[in-house]
């Protein structure tokens, strides 16, 4: 089953006029890229089974910077990013340390989106906790001046553990669903149900005017200091 929580934490009076679709290129045009967080582990095949429905363009090894410091660059760059490695609430380790996710911007190079970023995925375990996990579920991905929360359309992960014997099936699905331009929420949601094991539990946050964004046909981006905010997770 699936619960939505939809908290408008601060919201803008102007966020309502976000709710109009903006056509876009079609999604071949856009730009993908995969960020493995181990060596060893099959982080990597985690992550090309998504990039290989893509001419895709990033494929790295992660490290802090590219989330966090340099993310203009890297993460930020893309119009959806995947990662796949290990995770916690609100945190994934990389190939140079774990990462807070929750202070990307304290560095003064903002959070996700206010370069590119539309969608990232977090093929992890608990990255992205549901409200029956975290009580304050929302304040760490838009809490000012350091929330990641900066114009990103989306963020997909599990509020549950997720497993390496199914992690490589559910990127392969999900890259398969957004390449056919399916709506990508809900595409990470079907690749749970399809191929991840039952005790793996999908979420995503998102911006509510974008739930139904699809790779080809996306909403305008909300404002970066906007903290108008949904969830959805499966129980």
């Amino acid at each position: 089953m699936n619960q939505r929580v939809d908290r408008r934490h601060r919201i803008l009076v102007f966020a309502f006029v976000l709710a109009f679709p903006a056509l876009l290129a079609f999604a071949a045009d856009h730009e993908e890229g995969g960020y493995a967080g181990t060596k060893g582990e099959g982080h990597d095949t985690v992550v090309y089974n998504f990039l290989k429905h893509f001419t895709y363009n990033q494929y790295y090894w992660t490290t802090e910077w590219q989330w966090h410091s340099g993310n203009d660059e890297r993460v930020d760059a893309m119009d959806i990013a995947v990662f796949g490695g290990h995770g916690s609430p609100w945190s994934i380790k990389t190939i140079t340390g774990w990462i807070d996710l929750s202070t990307i911007a304290d560095t003064g190079a903002w959070g996700w989106g206010d370069t590119d970023a539309d969608f990232i995925a977090f093929e992890s375990c608990k990255v992205v906790p549901g409200d029956i996990d975290q009580a304050d579920w929302w304040t760490k991905w838009v809490q000012e001046p350091n929330g990641a929360w900066d114009g990103v359309h989306q963020i997909m992960g599990f509020r549950t553990d997720s497993y390496q014997s199914t992690d490589q099936d559910v990127t392969d699905y999900f890259g398969a669903r957004v390449r056919a331009n399916y709506a990508i929420w809900q595409s990470w949601f079907d690749a749970s149900n399809e191929e991840a094991r039952s005790d793996e539990m999908a979420s995503v946050v998102f911006h509510p005017p974008a739930e139904f964004d699809t790779y080809a046909n996306m909403v305008a981006d909300p404002p970066y200091d906007s903290n108008w905010i949904g969830l959805w997770y499966q129980y």
